[in-house]
């Protein structure tokens, strides 16, 4: 159990005990809760199938030397200084008034999909460009600790278990880089060879190592990592789809009320499908950090896996949910509180949640040297 001296929040993080109707914090000293805890932390370990969803909290608080990660308050204050702004405006005055960038942008392409309105047009264009510079803020300055921390622990499985899958609906960089720094592989859909196109069957491959003897095993720490809304680093050329550091046509689906339907297109079909698939698989545990449970194109898989598969864990990690007032997340507290022990609910940070889960592998030994150096003036 944690140390009561931690640097971390002394009223919490909590937890929702299956059948006890009541939040528990993990400082108790009775212990109930990180029991609880800790039994489906390690139980998800053990899974068939480990499956991560990331949102927009897990990177909220990492920083870069052009900025940090901007929140949807954030993307509208910028989106507003925009030339044309005031001529979108008109067209969605509530969402204006509430702040809604999402809303703006909705009525915007709405628009430009009906009328010839240039201004409109420009002014979306504008504010698109602002969305990925704003979430390419990841660099070499950025502390990616907490998600190098996640990926050691969630990543390390016995080579006999399905890899880990990570799907994320964030734009930015942060699990690639991670990933750098722990000397993870990832398999993201892109092809072995540099300048590989995006190919769905490119999920499908594996990383081996060749004994001398000739023996093929399954590399350890390998990941799949799936964007379900593009990346600030792919970009649409008349092949395909390819990574670059500056796309000239880029490949986001920028907040708007048209997620669910772009969503499944290509590229993004593949992810969704794979996203569905695995939430169907039994012996699933089924991690959700940092995700706001607004998008239905992504809710609703996770809605109809929890009725529908009777071996899922569910595990959901979120700062504020002992104040929500977000249906789904309603539903899963009153699951849980009708003793559905497949469900824990964990009121608090990323950062907390990932320091509390047990870490179950040794260090590898490359990454072990790599933290010696960085730790001194070689």
């Amino acid at each position: 159990m944690p140390s009561v001296t931690e640097d971390l929040d002394k009223a919490g993080p909590w937890v929702r005990v299956p059948g006890e109707e009541k939040w528990q914090s993990l400082q108790d000293s009775d212990g109930r809760a990180w029991s609880v805890f800790e039994s489906l932390g390690l139980a998800s370990y053990r899974s068939e199938n480990l499956v991560v969803l990331l949102g927009l909290g897990t990177s909220l608080g990492l920083t870069g030397s052009d900025g940090k990660a901007p929140t949807m308050a954030d993307l509208f204050k910028s989106v507003r200084t925009l030339e044309g702004f005031d001529h979108a405006a008109e067209l969605a005055p509530t969402a204006v008034e509430a702040g809604d960038v999402e809303a703006l942008l909705s009525a915007c392409q709405m628009q430009v999909g009906l009328r010839d309105d240039e201004v409109t047009k420009q002014f979306l264009s504008a504010a698109e460009a602002v969305v990925l510079q704003a979430c390419s803020f990841v660099d070499d300055t950025t502390d990616l600790g907490t998600h190098e921390a996640f990926l050691r622990k969630v990543g390390r499985r016995a080579t006999r278990l399905a890899r880990t899958k990570v799907f994320t609906t964030n734009y930015d960089l942060a699990i690639e880089r991670a990933a750098e720094a722990t000397r993870f592989t990832l398999l993201d859909g892109f092809g072995p060879t540099a300048g590989g196109l995006f190919d769905g069957g490119n999920f499908d491959l594996d990383v081996v190592r060749r004994a001398p003897d000739g023996t093929l095993q399954l590399a350890a720490n390998v990941i799949q990592l799936y964007k379900l809304h593009g990346s600030v680093d792919w970009d649409e050329t008349n092949d395909g789809v390819r990574r670059d550091t500056t796309p000239g046509n880029p490949v986001l689906i920028y907040p708007s009320s048209m997620k669910y339907q772009q969503s499944y297109r290509p590229p993004y079909l593949e992810s969704m499908a794979r996203f569905q698939m695995t939430l169907r698989q039994p012996e699933t545990t089924v991690i959700v950090a940092g995700f706001g449970f607004n998008d239905a194109h992504v809710v609703g898989p996770l809605l109809s896996a929890v009725r529908s598969n009777v071996s899922l864990r569910f595990i959901v990690v979120d700062p504020a949910l002992r104040d929500t007032e977000n249906e789904s997340l309603l539903t899963l507290t009153r699951l849980s509180d009708a003793r559905d022990e497949r469900i824990l609910l964990f009121a608090g940070t990323f950062a907390e949640f990932t320091t509390r889960l047990p870490d179950m592998a040794p260090h590898d030994a490359h990454e072990a040297h790599d933290e010696r150096v960085r730790g001194t003036s070689i």
